[in-house]
C-alpha cells in the first residue's frame, strides 16, 4: 500500500505473518514493497522546479570552496562562498532564474531542473552545474 503525504511516498508494506516469521522477514517484504529513491524522484524544471528552491538552499563545491546559497521568499538571495558573503535579488523571468548580486553588473541566468535532493543549473551556453539541495537556512544567511 502506498500512501502519500506532503508530496512524500510512502510504501507500507501490509502482511499476516506466518506463524514462526521472525521481525527480520516482515522488514525483507517491507524493503522489498519500498519504491527506491530514484524511482519515486519526480523531474521538475523551471517554475514547479523554483517552487522547490524558494525558502531553501543548496549547496555545493566552486572553484574549490564550498557554494551555499539561500533564495528567500521576498525575492533575496544570499550567497556564501568559503567566508565571503554575497546579497543579491533573484527573478523567475518566464522558466529561467535570473540572478543579479551586488558585486556583479550583469544578470545571469539559468534553466533548472530538480530531480529529489539535486538541482542542475544550466547556463545559456549549455554548462550545467549541479547542487545538493538543503531544508530551510541552515548557514543563517
Amino acid at each position: 500500500m502506498r500512501l502519500d503525504i506532503g508530496g512524500m511516498t510512502l510504501a507500507l508494506a501490509l502482511c499476516t505473518a506466518a506463524p514462526g516469521a521472525s521481525a527480520q522477514d516482515v522488514l525483507k517484504l517491507a524493503q522489498a514493497a519500498s519504491p527506491s529513491e530514484s524511482a519515486t524522484a519526480q523531474r521538475l524544471v523551471g517554475v514547479a522546479a523554483w517552487n522547490t528552491l524558494v525558502g531553501n538552499s543548496l549547496t555545493g563545491k566552486e572553484d574549490g570552496e564550498t557554494l551555499v546559497e539561500y533564495y528567500a521568499p521576498d525575492g533575496t538571495a544570499k550567497s556564501m562562498l568559503g567566508n565571503e558573503i554575497s546579497t543579491g535579488k533573484w527573478a523567475l523571468v518566464g522558466e529561467t532564474i535570473c540572478f543579479q548580486y551586488s558585486d556583479q553588473n550583469e544578470m545571469e541566468c539559468y534553466k533548472l531542473e530538480v530531480m529529489g535532493n539535486t538541482v542542475t543549473f544550466t547556463d545559456q551556453k549549455g554548462t550545467g552545474t549541479r547542487y545538493e539541495i538543503l531544508k530551510g537556512n541552515p548557514k543563517g544567511l
